[in-house]
């Protein structure tokens, strides 16, 4: 694609031998003009990399504008280089111009709408030529840094679905920018952009400032691995941009908000009454089940998959105790607190601000969910019924970033069961008391009725009982 750069026209040396005097005058006034403004020219001088902006016209053309003013506020307008018609020079190899554009610069920024992906498949299938995937490709190859930024909820590419070529991009630090929080993502991407380029050139980066992160309402984490949190700093209820892991084979975990919500409903009589909870404290909750991946690196028992698979499926086969033992085992490897939910965490979690049945709405359909889809709720079709259970982010994430909080496997919670809401605690606390020869169970199954995939929906099991739609997934707290 052409860009947007300093390139062409004369040279500064001839401008100035032309109109020297003009631009001496300029020069001059620059300071007086830049104090009535308010203008800071350090903030210019300071920010001198250039950064490639990388889009889809059709994709993303609107936010690439939006980003490109922000940008200029903080670099030299010709240092940040944005693909408009007409640069290419007629008659050089479109791929080997591209090529030498992004060689100039310091840094990438790759932003991935909802059609990103789809569109490479489309150009290849089509003969077309794709300067996108040119310019990500010479940016990998020179190492120059690639950040990857996420559109309001364009979701994070699978492996398969990327040119092999890029796929390396999926283990690289992404940002995202949403509309309703633009200025203050921006803000946030624009200062990590600056710090990035610093640490390429080997330069001393500029210190985060904990006020301007604490002013978005983020909290620091002590983690190992970081995806898409600037400096370690985490937006409560960011989870589809923002996740942590202490373990390279541990869980992914998310950071929960604080809130309240009103817990159960009048549907049945185990779920009255309705009753609201205020959780006070952040914690983060792992964004899927714990997997086979996972269970099997803490080498514990072998549970059987039911010639399934292991991999990103969740475990299964797995008891109250089972997963008490993996808890133990990833507190003690990480130095880290985790445990299971309480019953009103997970319903918090699950239903992550929403208050419908399921945290899209009232209907369920099998594209949204992996559960008996002979069976209909809410005016919703009848559908597949896979018969088993299929990988944990095999379905979009909730508002909060947790995969299949509906379906699939049943989730292990902390309490003992009591036979409804009545007493119970208000503050998301595991509730004391109760029957203690059975535990609660959340979120329904593969092979379960949809009414009881509800959000609200509650059951229990023996918690030496190990069934093939039975998993987990683990909180840590903060």
């Amino acid at each position: 694609m052409p860009i947007r750069s300093a390139c062409g026209g004369r040279s500064s040396k001839a401008r100035a031998t032309s109109r020297g005097r003009v631009i001496a005058d300029v020069i001059v006034a620059l300071p007086l003009c830049s104090a009535i403004l308010g203008v800071s020219l350090a903030s210019e001088r300071r920010m001198t990399g250039k950064v490639f902006l990388n889009y889809r016209r059709a994709d993303s053309e609107a936010w690439a504008d939006r980003l490109f003013e922000r940008l200029v506020r903080e670099f030299p307008r010709n240092n940040v280089f944005m693909d408009i018609d007409g640069n290419i020079p007629f008659g050089f190899p479109w791929a080997d111009w591209l090529d030498s554009q992004v060689a100039a610069c310091d840094l990438m920024l790759v932003l991935i709408g909802r059609t990103w992906v789809t569109e490479f498949k489309a150009r290849s299938d089509a003969g077309d030529r794709d300067s996108v995937l040119v310019e990500i490709e010479s940016a990998l190859k020179r190492k120059i840094p690639v950040v990857p930024v996420f559109l309001g909820d364009a979701p994070t590419p699978k492996a398969a679905d990327l040119p092999a070529t890029l796929r390396p991009l999926l283990a690289l630090q992404a940002a995202r920018l949403q509309r309703t929080s633009f200025d203050s993502d921006a803000d946030v991407l624009v200062k990590g952009v600056a710090r990035s380029i610093a640490l390429a050139r080997g330069e001393p980066a500029p210190p985060a400032d904990a006020r301007d992160y604490q002013a978005e309402g983020r909290i620091k984490v002590d983690a190992k691995f970081i995806h898409g949190a600037p400096e370690r700093w985490f937006k409560p209820g960011a989870g589809k941009a923002e996740w942590f892991k202490d373990l390279d084979v541990g869980p992914e975990m998310v950071v929960v908000p604080a809130g309240s919500f009103t817990m159960g409903s009048n549907d049945y009589d185990g779920e009255k009454p309705p009753h609201k909870v205020t959780i006070e404290a952040l914690f983060a909750v792992d964004r899927f089940a714990v997997t086979f991946d996972e269970w099997d690196a803490a080498g514990l028992s072998q549970p059987s998959d039911q010639g399934w698979g292991r991999g990103r499926r969740p475990v299964i086969n797995v008891s109250w105790e089972d997963a008490q033992a993996y808890a133990k085992w990833l507190s003690g490897k990480t130095g880290k607190a985790y445990r299971l939910l309480s019953e009103a965490e997970w319903e918090y979690c699950c239903r992550a601000g929403t208050t419908t049945a399921f945290w899209w709405g009232n209907s369920i359909s099998t594209q949204q969910a992996n559960y008996d889809g002979n069976h209909t709720f809410g005016g919703g079709a009848k559908g597949e019924y896979r018969r088993q259970t299929v990988p944990v982010d095999s379905f979009e994430a909730n508002p909060w970033g947790l995969y299949q909080v509906h379906g699939n496997v049943w989730e292990w919670c902390e309490d003992n069961w009591h036979p409804d809401h009545k007493g119970a605690p208000v503050d998301g606390s595991v509730w004391p008391g109760g029957d203690a020869s059975l535990r609660v169970v959340r979120g329904g199954s593969w092979s379960n009725y949809p009414r009881v995939c509800r959000s609200a929906n509650r059951y229990r099991y023996q918690p030496s009982i190990r069934y093939f739609n039975l998993g987990f997934r683990l909180a840590r707290t903060l």
